[in-house]
């Protein structure tokens, strides 16, 4: 049984809980990078997808009342993602005025425990584990989790671009045709590419198409005119997707399909996307990227002017399966 430190609660979140929760993932994201970070969508585009399981794989840490009328405070979140891999991510946020090594701890023992009572009933050939990104910023929480067992097994990359001072046109490779997505007519192709494209990658987990669809629609600021598509003939050769945001502008999902690598696709993509995003007031954007990614992709984002703006490890817990 989990024991909560004093003054503190342990309960299952529900949706009402969601917009508090990403007030406090923005409060420990703005934390880490040391400048106002906000997101309006996040956790609710993963409520949304039916794999996520947040009846069973969320949990909320909340402080009491300090006076009479007060309403507890959510101060903690944790939740684990268990994909058809077997190898689970794992999130846990503590609101950065409040103790991490306090209130950490317990939503580790949750986590760790749900991710082996998943890990029993993994099939044959798969290694379970459970996986936790972790930022150089945050060498406390690093220490903690090496301190727990997890090995640091990958490194990654946030990147940045300023883009006041505008944005070159990006070259088209000859035969493609680039429009912006058609919601309702373009989903289930948008997807199977991202499938496709993504199959090689670093822990990629393959989602069905509502999972798919339940997370990349749940952001409330997805636009149409931000997604940008090539085709070829009835093919996706390529998208990018911008997402605006409060405080920056996000580039998501760039991809490449094999048959189309190799052209200057990816960046013209990427140019496109900076450009759209800079009409719609977004001269400030940033993306992720796995530092060893196999197509290269962190020699595209830098030919496109970007620079690495932050760090941070992926850690791995390997799992028996009981």
């Amino acid at each position: 049984m989990t024991i909560m430190p004093d003054g503190y609660g342990l309960r299952r979140p529900t949706d009402d809980d969601l917009p508090s929760i990403q007030r406090l993932l923005d409060a420990y994201e703005s934390w880490l990078c040391g400048e106002p970070h906000a997101s309006e969508d996040d956790i609710a585009a993963e409520a949304n997808d039916p794999e996520a399981d947040a009846a069973r794989n969320w949990w909320l840490i909340e402080e009491g009342g300090r006076g009479a009328g007060d309403a507890p405070a959510p101060v903690a979140f944790a939740s684990v993602y268990w994909p058809r891999t077997c190898e689970g991510r794992g999130t846990v946020c503590v609101h950065p005025q409040h103790s991490d090594a306090t209130l950490a701890p317990p939503l580790f023992e949750l986590l760790e425990e749900r991710a082996r009572e998943l890990a029993c009933s993994a099939p044959a050939g798969r290694a379970p584990a459970l996986i936790f990104n972790c930022e150089d910023a945050d060498p406390l929480r690093a220490r903690m989790l090496t301190a727990r067992g997890y090995r640091r097994v990958r490194e990654g990359f946030l990147m940045r671009i300023d883009l006041t001072k505008g944005v070159p046109a990006p070259a088209w490779p000859a035969g493609l045709t680039v429009r912006s997505a058609r919601f309702g007519i373009d989903d289930r192709a948008l997807w199977r590419a991202d499938e496709d494209a993504f199959s090689e990658h670093f822990l990629h987990a393959p989602q069905s198409f509502e999972a798919w669809r339940g997370w990349t629609f749940g952001h409330a600021g997805l636009d149409p005119h931000l997604w940008v598509v090539a085709w070829d003939g009835d093919e996706v050769a390529g998208q990018c997707v911008g997402i605006p945001r409060a405080d920056a502008g996000l580039v998501d999902n760039l991809m490449v399909r094999k048959p189309w690598r190799g052209r200057g696709l990816g960046l013209a993509l990427l140019l496109e996307a900076f450009a759209r995003l800079r009409e719609r007031g977004h001269a400030d954007v940033f993306l992720s990227v796995d530092a060893e990614n196999v197509t290269g992709a962190v020699r595209v984002y830098e030919r496109a002017g970007m620079h690495i703006w932050r760090r941070q490890g992926t850690f791995r817990l390997d799992l028996d399966r009981g």
